[in-house]
């Protein structure tokens, strides 16, 4: 979506909104081309395995930095959830036979992580999920999609979780009714979600991360690099880089507005990209596949917006990279629990027109094996 006509920062928070509200309503459903028939049920299948991809390993990662003390505590179920009304009523149907949703369920388990909390009480992906502690599930019963009836039941279980574990009435595929127990399992407060977007993309909105099918794809086979990817933006989360940026003020005319976002966000990125890498060590992931990654996927992907970058140019990133794992390598050899240095940056509010530099000086070069993880 382009922008319209914007001056003030009264019109841009209203595009903003519009904007937002559009891409709640697309969440996780399929392209208006791909609803009928055999292309509706290709999507759907392609779209339920990549869920399960993004799932795993989001579930991975934000494990892994929460027992590193390295993130907002949260809790990870190891599971995604959808909810049948977020699709397009002529797909509904299709959405039911897809994961194989129980009659009368309308909120339902789109992927499990294997070996996480939700496998360990026993659910499985399709379970229909008919009362939460004894509460009905929200639903959408309208026509139009809409992901409301997922937030809202979602939004429930955070604050049921405070009060300890939740005890669900579930079904599977027979329709037979059951309660389970699911225990949560420490994570950090960040939910992994797909987009059914073409568009080879992946977005942080300080609660959320949200990859789009494409880059899914794009990463078929690669999933050490969808890591990368889903990393970077946890990175932004763990960094409270969308607060950070509040906290740095927005004047009120919008040009003025962009210069200071653009300097602010090439800071922001760098910061993401050097923590992705310790992410990834501590989750057993190749530490180096986000240089992978660029060099498959910047060449392509590198041209600047019309205002300009908010992102520096692929292989200035792969360079920040490096030298990050070189003074990842370095502080590891120091101490097997290092921790990085860039957490203590996630109450720093930026200052326009200023970029610091965060660079390590001439670390040492690494020695022996590439660092994968503790």
């Amino acid at each position: 979506m382009a922008p319209p006509e914007i001056s003030t920062r009264a019109d841009y928070m209203a595009w903003m909104t519009k904007l937002l509200g559009l891409a709640a309503a697309l969440m996780l459903a399929v392209p208006a081309a791909a609803q009928n028939g055999a292309d509706a049920q290709e999507n759907l299948n392609a779209l339920r395995e990549q869920e399960t991809r993004v799932a795993i390993i989001g579930d991975r990662l934000a494990i892994a930095a929460a027992d590193a003390g390295w993130c907002t505590d949260g809790h990870s179920l190891g599971w995604a959830l959808g909810e049948v009304g977020q699709y397009p009523k002529a797909l509904r149907f299709t959405v039911r036979r897809t994961w194989a949703v129980p009659a009368g369920a309308n909120l339902f388990v789109a992927a499990v992580v294997p070996g996480g909390a939700a496998a360990e009480a026993g659910i499985t992906a399709g379970s229909g999920i008919y009362s939460i502690n004894g509460r009905t599930p929200m639903r959408n019963p309208f026509e139009m999609p809409s992901s409301h009836g997922r937030e809202q039941s979602e939004r429930l279980i955070d604050r049921l979780l405070a009060e300890g574990p939740l005890t669900l009435t579930i079904a599977g595929a027979d329709g037979v009714r059951r309660e389970v127990v699911l225990r949560p399992r420490r994570a950090c407060k960040t939910r992994f979600l797909v987009a059914a977007e073409d568009e080879e993309q992946a977005y942080a909105d300080g609660s959320n991360v949200l990859v789009t099918a494409g880059m899914a794809r794009f990463t078929n086979g690669k999933d050490d690099e969808l890591a990368a990817v889903i990393a970077h933006e946890l990175s932004h989360n763990i960094l409270r880089h969308v607060r950070r940026t509040e906290e740095s003020g927005t004047p009120e005319n919008y040009t003025r507005y962009l210069r200071r976002y653009l300097n602010i966000s090439r800071s922001m990125e760098e910061e993401a990209d050097r923590l992705s890498v310790w992410l990834l060590a501590r989750a057993g992931y190749e530490a180096r596949s986000p240089v992978h990654f660029w060099e498959h996927f910047g060449p392509d992907h590198d041209a600047a917006g019309f205002y300009g970058r908010t992102h520096d140019r692929w292989q200035d990133r792969v360079a920040a990279i490096e030298n990050e794992l070189t003074a990842m390598a370095a502080a590891k050899r120091r101490d097997v629990n290092a921790r990085p240095a860039l957490l203590d940056r996630r109450d720093v509010v930026p200052v326009p027109g200023q970029r610091p530099d965060i660079s390590h000086p001439d670390p040492q070069p690494p020695t022996g094996q590439p660092v994968t993880g503790n």
